[in-house]
């Protein structure tokens, strides 16, 4: 939530972000995090329509990979959100209106009927806990209204592209029961061309929504019941074959591939958020049931042989609790609580070369079914305690006990270096994660703070293509500092954010594809992260908004013995998907043109430095940097009722590179892939609120 003041001069300036990032209300200023803050006006303006494009939004946040809603590949301050099997679990975690989301499978959400989004930078382990060594995302949308409120948006483009959402609020009982529903879908024909066919690759076909009913059965009690689902089908980016390799096009976004591939999605939720106005406190509890169902058919040759294709379906679902209390007592905030989860995921997954093939009249399988089960409990608490009106020092401490269990099947080949293996097995974690922090306010508007914080990733099962039976790796930890400056001048219109941090790493858990031996998860013996965020906002005269966000990142491996296999260490190698700079510049003019009508025109710069995607950092797996300029025109009508704009993205059409590996055939093949990012995309947008 955000609220806008206006000056003399009729200059407006951002004046108060009301957060919820330590479970609840206060001041964006007064919190000792390093985080940024999207309200939902600033997601139109930047063109975020799903989580996806906050890649430039966020400092130290880089998004690479195939692009696809099956496995993103998030990197927040380096740390990776790639998590390919059920078994392993990302250190970046992401919640919708406080209900943790589970696979990184259900992280790439639609910006439907969003308020804000809070992304929490650095370990969240004393409130969020589970998997949260890198950080959070909290995506809060909107709640039920007392007064009947609606919304509606299409927007068209190139590629055929189409997206339309609306929402509608409002009481079903006045000052006692109301209701909010939304809905959306959007279709887009392919950035790549199949020549085997003709036909169009990595296209875009969803369609979902989301219902709230809010209940206040007296004045002390209020509950919320939530629902959403989705559901997408649609053909992925295929990764391309770099010219040379077996498969090559030559011609970028082009492929020749045999196999009808696709990539299918399946979320369904709800949860029962429920308050309870104990006086001098609250009391909270957050019910929540999810699943998420994904699968999907590759061609992994990357040719119009029938060489080799792998179809995944893998199924996940968990049921959490989340109990709290929080109040304030003189001098001393607090919030005390336990959280519960109980989630069971499954994959199936298989490989196949056809006889009559590659191998002549020889045929090869490797299949996989996994189960992983996790039960996961914690007790948490933290206390602000104000010593002047100006310091204020914080405390908090979390207890996570975690349980897994596999059962795993794996039906292997000597050709790829794939064992069989048939296990059972099961491992328990616990942790102790604290954290404190000293904050010193000499003003309302301006918080200089000091922070140390602790965080845990329990351990897990490599449950994939493995080469041998050590599936199990250990827990992670990151003991992190942090200082950082917030302010905000009311009479200059400007807000500053700005953050030093650095992370300590032991046992850190890093995953790889080796060509031979399928994929390995290994604990790196240590790693230190360690860099500067900075967030800008500044308004120099009326019209005139200037933004600018940077993020510099310096991450290394101190020690990591054995990582590429016997006697190759990767001793001060760069982590992998950790860009040295991420940087944003913006710039939005608008003036009125008629009787409560503006227009308004903004103009967004965004660069991501090289990178490197696997932990080897070899020549093969550097990212070269990139930079790509957006742009809007926006017309709002009638004191922005009714609004509508061009955009574009990535205009000057930069072909850039997302991702680049190798192939389970590549010790036969010789093929090396490399995936292009979004080309430049262009459209009309017409919104409505009433």
């Amino acid at each position: 939530m955000q609220a806008q003041s206006t000056d003399k001069d009729g200059r407006e300036y951002l004046q108060e972000i009301i957060v919820t990032a330590r479970k609840r209300a206060e001041r964006a200023i007064e919190v000792p995090i390093s985080m940024s803050v999207i309200g939902g006006a600033e997601l139109v303006a930047r063109g975020v329509n799903n989580t996806r494009d906050l890649e430039f939004a966020v400092p130290n946040l880089a998004v690479t990979g195939v692009d696809t809603s099956m496995n993103p590949s998030f990197s927040l301050r380096g740390i990776s959100s790639d998590a390919r099997n059920v078994g392993f679990e990302s250190g970046l975690s992401l919640y919708v209106d406080g209900v943790y989301t589970g696979r990184p499978s259900s992280f790439n959400q639609d910006m439907l009927d969003v308020e804000r989004i809070e992304v929490l930078r650095g370990p969240q382990g004393t409130l969020f806990g589970k998997n949260t060594t890198a950080g959070a995302i909290n995506i809060i949308t909107a709640k039920p209204t007392d007064t009947p409120t609606g919304n509606a948006e299409l927007q068209i483009g190139n590629y055929d592209m189409v997206r339309a959402r609306a929402s509608v609020s409002g009481p079903l009982v006045e000052g006692k029961v109301q209701a909010r529903i939304g809905v959306f879908h959007r279709e887009r024909d392919g950035y790549q061309t199949n020549l085997y066919d003709d036909s169009d690759i990595f296209t875009e076909d969803a369609t979902g929504g989301q219902a709230k009913l809010a209940f206040q059965p007296n004045e002390r009690l209020s509950l919320t019941l939530a629902a959403d689902l989705l559901s997408e089908k649609y053909r992925p980016n295929v990764n391309e074959m770099t010219p040379g390799s077996f498969g090559a096009t030559g011609v970028p976004r082009q492929v020749d591939i045999d196999a009808d591939v696709f990539q299918k999605r399946e979320i369904r939720a709800g949860s029962l958020n429920a308050e309870y106005d104990l006086g001098a406190a609250t009391l909270t509890s957050i019910s929540a049931y999810r699943t998420t169902d994904t699968s999907f058919l590759s061609d992994d040759d990357g040719s119009r042989q029938p060489y080799l294709t792998s179809a995944f379906a893998d199924d996940q679902s968990q049921f959490s609790q989340e109990l709290r209390v929080g109040g304030t007592t003189g001098a001393l905030t607090y919030v005390i609580g336990a959280y519960y989860l109980d989630q069971s995921a499954s994959s199936g997954r298989n490989s196949t070369i056809p006889p009559g093939t590659l191998l002549g009249p020889i045929g090869v399988t490797v299949a996989l079914d996994a189960n992983v089960d996790t039960e996961s409990y914690a007790g948490f608490g933290q206390a602000d305690y104000a010593l002047t009106d100006k310091v204020k020092l914080t405390a908090g401490l979390r207890y996570t006990h975690e349980k897994k269990d596999v059962d795993m099947d794996l039906i292997g080949s000597p050709l790829f270096g794939i064992t069989t293996l048939k296990t059972r097995q099961s491992r328990s974690d616990e942790s102790l994660s604290p954290s404190a922090a000293l904050s010193y306010q000499p003003t309302p508007d301006v918080n200089l703070y000091a922070k140390v914080t602790h965080g845990f990733k329990a351990g897990g099962f490599n449950a994939d293509y493995v080469a041998n039976n050590q599936i199990g790796f250990a827990p992670e930890k990151v003991l992190a500092y942090e200082a950082g400056l917030k302010m905000v001048s009311r009479p200059a219109g400007v807000r500053l954010d700005l953050a030093a941090f650095r992370m300590n790493y032991d046992d850190l858990q890093v995953m790889r594809f080796q060509t031979f031996g399928g994929f390995t998860i290994s604990n790196a013996a240590s790693a230190t992260i360690q860099g500067v965020e900075a967030d800008l906002s500044y308004s120099p005269i009326a019209p005139l908004t200037l933004t600018a966000s940077a993020g510099y990142l310096d991450a290394t491996f101190d020690a990591f013995p054995n990582g590429g296999g016997a006697g190759v260490d990767y001793d001060g190698n760069h982590l992998p998907s950790a860009p040295k700079w991420t940087t944003s510049l913006a710039g939005e003019y608008r003036v009125p043109v008629a009787d409560r009508t503006d227009l308004s025109l903004r103009v967004e710069y965004t660069y991501r430095a090289a990178l490197f995607v696997d932990a080897d950092n070899a020549a093969a797996s550097r990212l070269p940097g990139f930079g790509l300029f957006n742009a809007r025109l926006r017309m709002d009508f009638d004191d922005g009722r009714w609004a509508a704009e061009i955009w574009g993205k990535n205009l000057g059409d930069k072909l850039y590179v997302n991702d680049t590996g190798g192939t389970p055939l590549s010790g036969l093949l010789g093929q090396q892939t490399i995936s292009y990012g979004t080309p430049r995309t262009y459209g009309l947008r017409l919104a409505a609120r009433f």
